[in-house]
């Protein structure tokens, strides 16, 4: 049983039901429509759908984008910090697919493998054998109340996740310094080019521009906490920012009437105190939310699905299975996977402190020690290859399914 249809949750009910497990997805939401959202795979998620046959098709039929770099612009220079042409032999390249089009397009992959994927379906509650075991859950559609049971139950519903709450596991905030309004906008064909992945700096802050392929998502960094501040300023503040790095936007943001016409995403950085509980393991932002930065949230929730796939699809497949090797599975994702959340966790923590720095110092560069590294030769392609995103490669039973 796997709560939350987003990436991870999504991925998971594939994995599974491709690897001849029964598997239920629970969707709160009647479609998978998710705007400003992650929406980048790095070039190790994308090597590891092509051992599953996937990458392909999906670069083919799913509209996307692609970034090769990560730049920073000022209004006198640009700096490649990131080069992701070394990353991968196959996939040289940052993905753009919006999450709208890639859950449902990989959850009609689960169907076709025998996942029961119930959309509009509200987790309530979790189920609790005399032992004290998570068994199932508590689910409702529309008005009506409905009980599953499971062998085990994934939490897998995203940085405010009802099924982390209902397990008693407490989540601790790590210090996110700063919070991000977004706004889209369609794109013209003389619109100018580029990476897909760019950051302009400001005296006030940053704006982030993404490459949507007919949309450009463009995104403000300000102080967390500080919309209140941004509110008294006026939406007014935000356009003169955005045209003063983007003077090709003069005109195309004057449907803002307000900040509140934005989208805020307050950034946030969170752990918790464990991961599982009998009967129960947390993937994802349930497990670990990151920030923005860096654009690899949607690619840890990835990792995550695909370790857990090759240690619950064995046990799974048992009937009945054992609740002890499930317990077991579980335990052996935080073991192998909490590390590497962690470290990226960190580094981002860092990263936003620093920025918030530069926002109060008025300075729209990089950090100066980017600066530096990203004129020593082959540093911006190291880079690339350091955020690639490895993945584990598939169990065989998982591998010699049909994509």
């Amino acid at each position: 049983m796997v709560v939350g249809g987003g990436p991870g949750g999504v991925l998971l009910t594939y994995l599974l039901a491709r690897g001849g497990a029964r598997v239920t997805l629970l969707e709160s939401r009647h479609d998978f429509a998710r705007r400003f959202r992650g929406d980048t795979l790095a070039p190790g998620v994308l090597e590891y759908l092509d051992t599953l046959g996937l990458a392909r098709p999906l670069l083919d039929e799913v509209p996307h984008t692609r970034s090769d770099a990560f730049r920073w612009h000022t209004a006198t220079r640009t700096w490649t910090l990131v080069d992701y042409r070394g990353a991968s032999r196959r996939f040289p390249f940052y993905a753009l697919i919006p999450q709208a089009e890639f859950l449902p397009w990989l959850a009609d992959r689960a169907r076709a493998h025998g996942a029961t994927v119930l959309m509009g379906s509200r987790f309530s509650a979790l189920r609790h054998d005399a032992a004290g075991r998570v068994c199932g859950v508590e689910y409702t559609v529309d008005a009506d109340r409905h009980e599953l049971d499971a062998a085990l139950v994934v939490g897998a519903d995203g940085r405010n996740s009802k099924v982390r709450a209902a397990s008693g596991i407490a989540a601790t905030e790590l210090g996110a310094s700063l919070d991000i309004l977004w706004h889209a906008f369609p794109r013209r064909a003389d619109d100018p080019s580029y990476s897909g992945l760019d950051l302009f700096g400001t005296p006030t802050g940053s704006v982030a521009l993404l490459d949507q392929g007919d949309d450009w998502q463009l995104g403000w960094t300000i102080r967390a906490g500080s919309l209140a501040d941004v509110r008294r300023r006026g939406v007014g503040a935000l356009r003169d920012a955005a045209v003063g790095v983007l003077p090709w936007l003069a005109g195309r943001l004057d449907d803002l009437g307000d900040v509140s016409d934005l989208t805020l995403l307050p950034v946030r950085i969170t752990t918790v105190e464990r991961w599982t509980s009998p009967g129960l393991v947390l993937l994802g932002d349930a497990a670990h939310v990151v920030s923005p930065v860096g654009g690899n949230g949607i690619n840890l929730a990835i990792a995550d699905a695909a370790d857990l796939a090759n240690r619950l699809v064995g046990p799974l497949r048992r009937t009945p299975p054992d609740p002890a090797q499930l317990d077991d599975a579980a335990a052996g994702l935080e073991v192998a996977r909490r590390p590497a959340v962690e470290r990226e966790q960190q580094a981002q923590v860092r990263t936003e402190r620093a920025a918030a720095a530069r926002i109060d110092a008025g300075d729209p560069g990089p950090p100066p020690v980017l600066r530096s590294l990203a004129r020593v030769p082959g540093f911006p392609r190291l880079a690339g290859r350091r955020n690639r995103v490895d993945v584990p490669a598939p169990v065989p039973v998982i591998a010699a399914g049909t994509p």
